[in-house]
């Protein structure tokens, strides 16, 4: 009788494992940056060293384009971690409350907690600003950027010793500004790899000349370097715990772009290509397409619909308006998205539209800019009256939605 009970017991087991998708249990690092650019090495820029990532890039996928929907420190943060665009929120200010606006989303982190994931932080990626956490972490270390690896790998000690995955997001405060980076972090840069030429003498509301603006310049930099020298340190870690083959890695996507001095302007907020354009490397282990590129157009939205398909969660309560980029990790050369679409700071209604050949700014119906990606990177030429039929084609884009912008 027994033994008919326990061949019925394995019988039904069987079934139920059989019937279970097979997907791996991996945990999730989520490493950021503030405020940075894609100035990398791995991404084309000739004076950025920065050796740690690029080896990285080595060993991941490395998204090409990649866009935030707000240049803005929170707002973009929003959509990241609720996967719900700005036209749907209306969130495009620096302390519009996330938790208020959206009563019944459910952020990344704390979705990963509800299914069975062991939650950590250590750095800056919710912002207090905006309504901060809702009760996302099962443990905290930092909320406020890490400026050295100290409380980063005391929480990756500390997670990787739990008996359960782990989701650990790890936010360093590079490259955001004030920029003070270290003396040996600015040693491989030199003034004479910098031009103050055609950029914004003012700053901050002070006044520089050409060599305070080239210092400004350097500066940043040396803040990239900064974090990319934490970031190889951390993931050596990463390794020498036997973490990095059962372990999703992101790196960058978070938050926006920066001017640096172009258009008169050095801040963000806008929807040009150099202030919503961010670097996002993706290792997913054991993926044969690690170490190549995908130059399909992506938007930040994207990474909360990614981690749960490739992790194998639910849905969360709130429907999520980016796409998993499953299909681009299996081939990077897919066709994708025909747009990506940005709003402006404190104007939901600015929209900006970003096909792989243009950008298309909409001032409300009142003006258009239509820029050249390819020919004018920095969107410094406006070339709308010279193209009505593209300007066409981009606000019919435009008015069907972003739905309307998903690969066929």
């Amino acid at each position: 009788m027994r033994d008919m009970q326990l061949a019925i017991l394995l019988l039904f087991l069987g079934v139920l494992f059989s019937c279970s998708p097979n997907i791996p249990t991996y945990n999730v690092i989520y490493i950021t940056i503030e405020d940075a650019m894609p100035t990398f090495g791995c991404y084309g820029d000739s004076i950025a060293y920065t050796p740690y990532v690029d080896q990285f890039a080595k060993e991941a996928l490395l998204f090409e384009d990649v866009h935030c929907q707000v240049a803005l420190c929170t707002p973009s943060r929003t959509s990241i971690l609720t996967g719900i665009r700005p036209s749907t929120s209306g969130i495009v200010k620096i302390n519009d409350d996330w938790q208020d606006i959206l009563p019944n989303a459910v952020s990344l982190p704390r979705h990963f907690r509800e299914n069975g994931y062991y939650t950590a932080i250590a750095g800056k990626i919710h912002d207090y600003r905006n309504g901060g956490m809702d009760a996302a972490y099962t443990r905290i270390f930092d909320t406020h950027g890490l400026e050295s690896n100290e409380l980063a790998l005391e929480a990756l000690h500390h997670v990787s010793s739990r008996e359960q995955p782990f989701f650990l997001a790890i936010g360093y405060a590079h490259a955001h500004d004030p920029w003070a980076p270290s003396i040996s972090a600015l040693n491989p840069y030199t003034k004479d790899q910098f031009s103050a030429e055609g950029l914004a003498n003012i700053y901050k509301n002070k006044t520089y000349n050409n060599r305070g603006i080239v210092e400004l310049l350097r500066n940043y930099y040396g803040e990239i370097s900064e974090a990319d020298r934490l970031i190889g340190t951390l993931l050596e870690n990463i390794k020498s715990k036997g973490l990095y083959e059962n372990t999703i890695i992101l790196v960058g996507a978070l938050d926006h772009g920066y001017n640096l001095g172009h258009r008169g302007r050095w801040g963000k907020g806008n929807t040009f290509d150099n202030e919503t354009q961010v670097p996002f490397l993706l290792r997913v282990p054991e993926n044969p397409n690690n170490g190549k590129r995908s130059p399909g157009l992506v938007e930040l939205v994207d990474i909360y619909p990614t981690l749960v398909d490739l992790c194998g969660l639910p849905q969360p309560k709130q429907r999520l308006e980016g796409i998993s980029l499953r299909p681009l990790l299996e081939n990077p050369v897919l066709p994708w998205k025909k747009a990506a679409f940005t709003h402006r700071a404190y104007a939901v209604d600015i929209i900006g539209i970003k096909t792989k050949e243009y950008t298309l700014i909409d001032y409300k119906g009142d003006s258009l800019q239509l820029f050249h990606r390819q020919k004018d990177p920095l969107n410094l030429i406006n070339i709308a009256g010279q193209n009505p039929e593209v300007t066409k084609k981009l606000l019919a884009l435009k008015s069907k939605g972003w739905e309307n912008a998903l690969p066929d």
